[in-house]
């Protein structure tokens, strides 16, 4: 395991490096914080041990780095006791620990030894599946980042009443499942979920998939059909990409969400429907009213209950779950792994296609591939658009790795034995990577 000392005080760093290095873990110094970020840019690092208190960026401003760069490591903070309220605050922004100076080697052991548990665990462990309580329901929901617990939350506690429900994110954020998980979860399960899709039918269309139609009400209307709402009745309704609605039907839908009333097509005689309401759209709806393109009344009626989902990007610590669930669907889970490399630009990468776009990439890359290892060179071959998050810098990790391998030989004359010493791997493994980077 490879561990990140940042710390100003070189006595400390010495003695820390030394003790850590004699329990058997790889170390690599820096005196300050941007060296620190700078090196952890270069290196795969499992966990960071930095000062709070330093030069050149503070120890929090190294956590975001670190959490920024690469989410699956871990962090602790080293705090004077005068600091404790601040490095308690660091805690919430996402570091694993903290240990008070001066630092007792065997209480920061411990630590480590404890946090390297728990990512072997994770390691080995399935992805984790956020599963209801309730047997013999089935649907699922991916994560463990802050976030998503925080949106389940609040997901089994509206679930219980029949309160109209607002769902907001971008495309290919898991919308529908969070509709299904809700469903589910209500005493309305044991009737139908019905969805629409709004955005998929013109408005003649719709005002009858929504509302049914009556014999002869319009050409092709060749017998009475109920619409989706008397089919959900006693049930749900999720009708996604609400945003993309017309005037016309959002005057039609507010009376259905105000008093569970509305009118087929061709008829003026009103049916009520006991139906509960979950929408969801990719639109900024304030700024679509703000344009005259929403109805501000219809947005208050809807918007009982928020969930905003989250872009791939900001739960960059799902990824590797979502992918050990991926392939666990494909039952690849025991035959094919990613590399580090791999799956650290996995999580570096943007996702503009979210969730959708990262199970679609698993699938090609599991069908494309030659041995049970992916590596990030499979990843240049099938996606070589497949581009890292601007937050992550613009370079990928090979990137970095023949860089610095530049740096380290540049400043030894070329000499491969003492860059290899320093850089901590097999003078072959060097003289392999120079002839990979053609240095």
């Amino acid at each position: 395991m490879r561990l990140l000392l940042v710390e100003d005080n070189q006595n400390q760093r010495e003695i820390l490096s030394g003790f850590l290095a004699k329990n058997g873990f790889n170390v690599i110094s820096a005196e300050d914080g941007e060296e620190g970020i700078r090196l952890f840019q270069e290196n795969l690092v499992d966990i960071v041990i930095t000062d709070f208190r330093m030069p050149r960026k503070n120890g929090l401003e190294v956590l975001r780095a670190v959490r920024r760069i690469n989410p699956l490591a871990a962090v602790i903070i080293i705090t004077a006791f005068s600091d404790v309220n601040d490095a308690v605050s660091v805690i919430k922004e996402g570091a694993m620990d903290y240990i008070l100076k001066p630092v007792n080697l065997q209480e920061l052991l411990t630590k480590i030894k404890t946090i390297r548990s728990q990512m072997e665990i994770q390691k080995e462990s399935s992805a984790l599946l956020y599963k209801i309580p309730e047997l013999g329901i089935s649907a699922t929901f991916v994560g463990k980042s802050k976030k998503i617990m925080d949106i389940l939350s609040i997901v089994e506690r509206v679930a219980a009443n029949s309160a109209t429900v607002l769902i907001s994110g971008e495309s290919g954020t898991g919308k529908e499942m969070i509709a299904e998980i809700i469903h589910q979860l209500s005493p309305r399960r044991q009737h139908k979920l019905v969805i629409v899709s709004c955005a998929a039918l013109p408005d003649t269309l719709l005002e009858s998939e929504l509302f049914g139609h009556l014999k002869g009400s319009f050409t092709g209307a060749v017998s009475d059909r109920k619409g989706r709402f008397e089919e959900a009745d006693g049930g749900t309704i999720f009708l996604d990409e609400i945003g993309d609605i017309s005037p016309l039907i959002q005057v039609k839908l507010l009376r259905v969400v105000q008093n569970m009333t509305f009118e087929q097509v061709g008829s003026s005689k009103p049916k009520t429907v006991n139906v509960r309401i979950i929408a969801a759209t990719n639109k900024n709806l304030e700024d679509e009213i703000a344009k005259g393109s929403f109805r501000e009344d219809l947005y208050y009626r809807l918007n009982v209950v928020p969930i905003h989902l989250p872009p791939l990007r900001e739960r960059k610590d799902d990824i590797p779950l979502l992918i050990d669930h991926f392939l666990e669907e494909l039952n690849m889970k025991d035959s094919i792994s990613f590399s580090p490399e791999a799956l650290l630009k996995m999580v570096s990468c943007h996702w503009p296609g979210n969730i959708r776009q990262l199970q679609n990439t698993v699938t090609r890359l599991v069908t494309l591939a030659r041995n049970d290892l992916i590596t990030i060179e499979n990843l240049d071959d099938a996606f070589p658009g497949l581009e890292e998050s601007e937050e992550s810098g613009d370079r990928s990790l090979a990137g970095r790795e023949k860089e610095h391998i530049k740096k380290v030989l540049d400043s030894c004359g070329d000499n491969q034995l003492k860059a290899a010493k320093i850089l901590g791997i097999h003078r072959n493994t060097l003289a392999r990577k120079i002839k990979e980077f053609n240095l």
